[in-house]
């Protein structure tokens, strides 16, 4: 496939996940090939025939919630001939009006075959990760929460009925108003900070790191010395850097390791 054709595969490979978690199959199930094979995060899905696949794809919807995507990244694994291979890894969070919290890293792979000039999907893979989102026997989709979301959720309430925020100012002279459940982590640059946020902005602030640590609040850790990270979103602790869910890589000292990684296991305790 040319570049073009394969940028609009790409493209549309991004809006069939996103119609996927708003409830709406019958978008993704148009461009199913005849011959399609579909696998799901359960042991139960898993079709090869299209008619299977259509009747899972509807069931699962009737199971999820709205979900919104975030820090979407996606590739062209492979471009041979009429068909392509798009993979990626986003994070769905839950839409603000659903009665619970949810929030993950996602997996996705679509093959793409040319039939007729139109694209078809001939396999499809969309996956849930099952250490945080700790799926039950039989269940499509989580309705329970994970520690790490849970903590999450309970900060993000508390953020949202309390007038706590963090108050800092960037090189340009604004001035930002950040609730704790806002910030991701934070990297001394110099005598100043970078705040790094869940929507993806980057703050060049005019205070230090310690000064941010001063007023960040509980939730919030120094795992190294030029870095504090917020402990709900961390998802992974490993020698010797900490994971975020949006894919930040921390590192951690060598010599603080067992330190930082039984703080963290008794922030989660609590």
């Amino acid at each position: 496939m040319n570049k073009q054709m394969l940028q609009e595969i790409l493209e549309l490979s991004q809006e069939c996940l996103a119609r996927f978690w708003q409830m709406d199959p019958e978008f993704v199930i148009r461009y199913f090939d005849k011959n399609i094979v579909w696998i799901g995060s359960a042991k139960s899905q898993y079709a090869d025939t299209y008619e299977d696949a259509v009747k899972d794809f509807r069931e699962i919807v009737q199971e999820l919630k709205p979900c919104h995507l975030s820090h979407q990244e996606f590739t062209v694994a492979q471009n041979v001939g009429n068909a392509c291979t798009i993979v990626g890894r986003y994070i769905t969070t839950t839409d603000d009006n659903v009665g619970y919290f949810l929030q993950a890293q996602q997996r996705c792979t679509f093959v793409w075959e040319m039939k007729e000039g139109e694209p078809k999907i001939k396999h499809c893979h969309i996956s849930n990760p099952m250490g945080e989102l700790k799926l039950a026997e039989g269940e499509k989709f989580v309705n329970a929460l994970g520690e790490t979301a849970k903590k999450y959720w309970m900060s993000r309430m508390q953020s949202m009925q309390s007038k706590q925020k963090i108050v800092v100012t960037d090189n340009k002279d604004i001035t930002y108003f950040l609730s704790p459940s806002e910030v991701l982590y934070v990297n001394a640059i110099g005598r100043n900070c970078m705040i790094y946020t869940t929507n993806g902005a980057e703050i060049h602030s005019r205070s230090s790191i310690a000064d941010f640590m001063e007023k960040a609040g509980e939730t919030f850790s120094f795992v190294h010395r030029s870095y504090i990270v917020n402990n709900i979103y961390i998802s992974s602790i490993h020698p010797y850097e900490i994971r975020l869910y949006d894919g930040s890589q921390i590192p951690v000292p060598k010599k603080r390791y067992v330190e930082i990684k039984k703080n963290l296991i008794a922030f989660y305790k609590e």
